[in-house]
This record gives C-alpha cells, structure tokens and sequence, in this order.
C-alpha cells in the first residue's frame, strides 16, 4: 500500500470534505477523489459517506483511520530519529503559537535556534490558541506555545512565561483622565476584541466572571494588532497583553491602564504530545524552556 494514499485519506478525514484535503494537500480535487477510490478498491471496503457537502466515515473507514494515523506517525517517528542518529538534527519542525508569544516573543528565538541547527526547517502557524491546540492534538503540529493549559490527556504542557493584561485607549478617549480603572469602566465603554477561541478574551472574561455577559463587544478582530490598531483609532478599550502593546504605548499612540480588582496576570504554555515526539520539536522545546524569561 502507498503511504502517499493514507496521507490523503487521513487529511480526507481531518478536512471533512475533498475540496479541503485538495487545498491542502496542494492537489485538484478529482485527483483526491481518485486516489480515495484507488484506495476504496484496493480494501475491498467504502471508506465515506457523503452527507452535503461533507463526507463522514463508515465503520471500515472508521479502522483504517485509526490505524493508518498510528501507522504514519510511527512511520515520520522512524524518519526522525533515524535522522537523530546522522548527529545533526534534519527535518521540519511544525511550531503552533497564539498571536502574542507568536508575533512577539518566539520569533528572534526561533532565529537563535535556528543558527544552532541550520539543518532543520521551521514552520509557525499562528491563531487563536484553541485552534492551535487542536491542531497539535490531530497530530498537524509537533509543539505549541499557548496562552491557557490544555486539559486533554494526550498533550504535556510546561508554563513557559507569565503576561500581564492591560486595558488600552487612545489618548483623546474619555477614560484616559483616570490612572487606574475599574471593572465597570469597561462594562460602560464600547470593546474592541478578538474572537471566542482567543486566551486574551478567555482570560478576561473568566476575571469578570458574570459581569462578562454585559461587556458590549462592537468589534471582534483576528489578531492583536488590529485590535490595538482599532484602539489606536478610538474607537472603544481593548484588552490585551503588554508586550502586544508596547510599540504602540511607546509612539504615544495608545496609554495603558491596569484594572483594580481584576487578576489579569495571564501564563503561557509550552504544549507538547505525550507520545512520539517529533525529537526535533522536543530539543525546540528544551531551548525555548531555557531561553524565555519566566
């Protein structure tokens, strides 16, 4: 059997539906949809059912599945420290990380590390954190850094750094007169935040507790920077992280409050699977451990 057809027919499975895979895997999607019938033919089995526009598995389908995703991972783990064994790490490493430790922090680390192993490629997918810890868990990512501790039993996690949340407005808004707010200053005010999947707004909400469901949320925007950039404009308070804020805070576009009676000191995780590490990902992990002030 082809592994280049279990590679499509897991991403079939991932992606829920053909068009997806074929985005993905950079291939048409008739050619997906004849390498799944190739595969159909040689099990002797049906692997989908189509449902819309998604397909769903059918119990065969189902088992290979399981199988198949065992079968690549312990495969891609062979590879990888067959690689170990040459002294010199190779290979591709797939780093997950939310919008702060992704734009902010990790960068000029990746780039130290990547001068000690010049052998390796580095990729970074930045998102919300829940996307990026669903995307380690499915096995698309070898490592993550994240803004809340997975709860899942199949992943690890470290805490990595600790972030401090501040409320940030334009200098001509009506709260800068004040040096410090209060949790109803921001229940008074228009918000500008990022999405439901986003650590920032989870940290928030979970410090507000019940008063989170009279915040009045005029915009939700996918990334700090255009929140900070909204916020810039006046156009309501956003809550976001220190470091996410400093360029702006420095060329006196934004001023930055803390909120009295709010705990908004937010921790940062360094995300791993608990089996068949990517040995590449896991010396990423040791030199991010080390290198990031706690």
């Amino acid at each position: 059997m082809n592994l280049n057809l279990l590679r499509t027919f897991v991403c079939v499975v991932e992606e829920g539906n053909f068009s997806r895979a074929a985005n993905r895997l950079h291939l048409s999607q008739p050619a997906v949809s004849m390498q799944m019938q190739s595969l159909a033919q040689e099990l002797g089995v049906e692997l989908f059912l189509r449902v819309g526009h998604r397909v769903e598995l059918t119990e065969g389908g189902a088992i290979l599945y399981r199988q198949a995703r065992e079968l690549l991972q312990g495969w891609q783990q062979a590879r990888q420290e067959l690689d170990q064994l040459r002294e010199q790490l190779r290979g591709r490493i797939d780093l997950g990380a939310s919008t702060v430790p992704g734009d902010y922090l990790l960068p000029p680390l990746l780039c130290d590390f990547y001068r000690h192993q010049p052998g390796l490629e580095l990729r970074m997918q930045v998102g919300a954190s829940q996307g990026i810890v669903e995307a380690l868990s499915q096995g698309r990512l070898d490592l993550a850094v994240v803004g809340f501790q997975p709860e899942t039993a199949d992943l690890a996690s470290e805490k990595l750094f600790t972030d401090q949340l501040v409320a940030v407005i334009a200098p001509e808004h009506a709260l800068a007169r004040k040096k410090t707010l209060l949790p109803r200053d921001l229940l008074s005010q228009p918000m500008i935040m990022r999405g439901q999947g986003s650590a920032t707004r989870r940290a928030l909400e979970t410090a507000l507790g019940d008063a989170a469901r009279k915040l009045r949320v005029i915009m939700e925007l996918g990334s700090s920077r255009a929140v900070l950039e909204a916020a810039a404009r006046g156009l309501g308070v956003a809550v976001v992280s220190r470091h996410a804020a400093a360029d702006y805070i420095e060329a006196g576009r934004l001023q930055a409050r803390t909120i009295a009676e709010l705990e908004l000191n937010r921790d940062f995780w360094l995300v791993l699977p608990r089996t068949q590490v990517n040995p590449a990902a896991r010396e990423l992990a040791k030199f991010l451990a080390g290198g990031v002030s706690k």
